[in-house]
């Protein structure tokens, strides 16, 4: 049963662009609670009908390794029923890394009912656009992640910290470039690559734009990088903490607010430090509930590894003007390219869950009156004013369940990610070593090849 769906793009359109393009096969996706890819292979003829799939619904509450579980929302006595998965047209886009291949994000619904998943991160992130589309609001963004490239046994490509190195990007030129090529016929524009702080560590940045359209491509980016570096032999990861005494990976979230295409936070509308009411209001939701964010921004026992002070991992709920060692940067004076650059998530964490987050939370922000907190003018690590974040995932968990968090992700999806936070910790104190100087074999195992 075909699901109704709001936007422009056809099935006559699809059907023209496949005819067009040689298009044999179509990729439809989504992403399990992890933000790992989950969907099937359509032959181009059988998805052109139109009716989607059906697919185990249990994708979202099993773990990282795909282990099952009981949870509230599925368990034995009900069978593992299955969902329905709807393409969501919009999305619809060739694959630039290979040919005939076509590629389509999916929104799951109850069998025979309009009825979203509770469990869809994508469909909370187009609640969280709706209520700011109320508002006569609008929301641009770029996402900004981090990862390690590996050799085919594992071992990084070069030992030695050498960031920013235009020779070190020059050797890895021969898998990168195929990387951001097959992201530009994909239709993700990339803005620049460059080495980073780690060994064998890249950062590479996508070009701003509507914040659904970020997170689809934030998504497809994470699996083209793996895809096509596979192709060349080299094994990539974007787990946030892959060595323990080198740098982890992050994913940044630069956004801004629009009205009718503009960045309103380019405008300068009162006397205060950032100028902008906009900015001000927005930015005073991100921080009063970073802490109950913490837990879908850094959502594996290695993220929290990743929370050292001086490591440009926010460890305070903080905020500065052009500040890397706060928690959300803010970026003024710069005209139509004023943002706020939230720092907290990890590359690993879900893109849905994390760009909903930071939409719901900037949302209460302009519709309240909050004061904004301080800002930070100097080293934030040496100074005790500023509230310092769980260390742990287990206080995380302790700070997720509230009544903003319900409102945002719903009972079901709070009831559910706790259990399967709690299962997690469980099982790595259970299973995991704890070596000195390393991370565990356990988080290796787990989290490296998958997230």
């Amino acid at each position: 049963m075909a699901k109704p769906r709001q936007g422009a793009t056809s099935w006559q359109d699809v059907a023209r662009v496949c005819e067009e393009n040689n298009i044999h096969t179509v990729e439809c996706m989504f992403v399990d609670t992890w933000g790992v890819p989950r969907g099937k292979r359509l032959p181009v003829r059988h998805f052109l009908r139109g009716s989607g799939f059906a697919i185990a619904n249990v994708v979202y509450t099993w773990d990282p390794t795909c282990f099952i579980f009981a949870t509230p929302w599925v368990d034995e006595t009900d069978g593992f029923p299955d969902m329905h998965a709807v393409p969501d047209l919009d999305s619809f886009r060739i694959a630039g890394w290979t040919d005939g291949v076509a590629v389509v994000m999916c929104d799951t619904y109850h069998p025979e009912s309009d009825r979203v998943i509770e469990m869809d991160a994508r469909g909370m992130l187009k609640k969280q656009l709706a209520r700011l589309a109320d508002m006569g609001f609008g929301m641009d963004a770029a996402t900004e992640l981090e990862c390690h490239f590996f050799t085919a046994d594992w071992q990084p490509l070069y030992d030695d910290i050498n960031c920013y190195s235009i020779q070190r990007g020059a050797e890895m030129e021969s898998f990168m470039l195929d990387i951001r090529e097959s992201l530009r016929k994909t239709g993700i524009e990339v803005e620049a690559s460059n080495v980073e702080y780690g060994p064998g560590q890249t950062e590479i940045n996508l070009r701003y734009g509507p914040l659904m359209e970020m997170a689809d491509a934030t998504v497809l980016f994470k699996y083209i990088v793996r895809l096509v570096a596979k192709r060349h032999g080299i094994n990539t990861t974007f787990m946030a903490k892959p060595y323990l005494l080198e740098a982890g990976n992050g994913m940044h979230v630069h956004q801004s607010l629009t009205k009718d295409g503009k960045n309103i936070f380019a405008e300068s509308d009162e006397d205060s430090v950032l100028g902008n009411s906009y900015m001000r209001k927005y930015l005073s939701g991100l921080l009063a509930h970073h802490k109950e964010l913490q837990l879908v921004m850094t959502p594996t026992i290695s993220g929290y590894k990743r929370l050292e002070d001086y490591s440009f991992s926010p460890t305070q709920v903080t905020w500065g003007l052009d500040h890397r060692l706060v928690g959300v940067r803010s970026i003024v004076g710069a005209g139509a390219a004023n943002r706020l650059e939230v720092r907290w998530a990890a590359a690993d964490a879900n893109p849905y869950l994390v760009l909903a987050a930071c939409l719901a939370a900037g949302i209460e922000g302009l519709e309240g009156e909050g004061e904004l907190m301080s800002h930070v003018t100097g080293d934030p690590h040496a100074d005790d004013r500023w509230e310092r974040l769980p260390a742990s995932l287990s206080g995380a968990i302790e700070n997720f369940d509230s009544p903003f968090t319900r409102s945002v992700f719903g009972d079901t999806f709070v009831e559910n990610f706790l259990i399967m936070q709690r299962r997690e910790a469980e099982e790595f104190a259970a299973n995991a070593d704890q070596p000195e100087g390393r991370v565990s074999d356990w988080e290796i195992a787990r989290y490296r090849a998958t997230l």
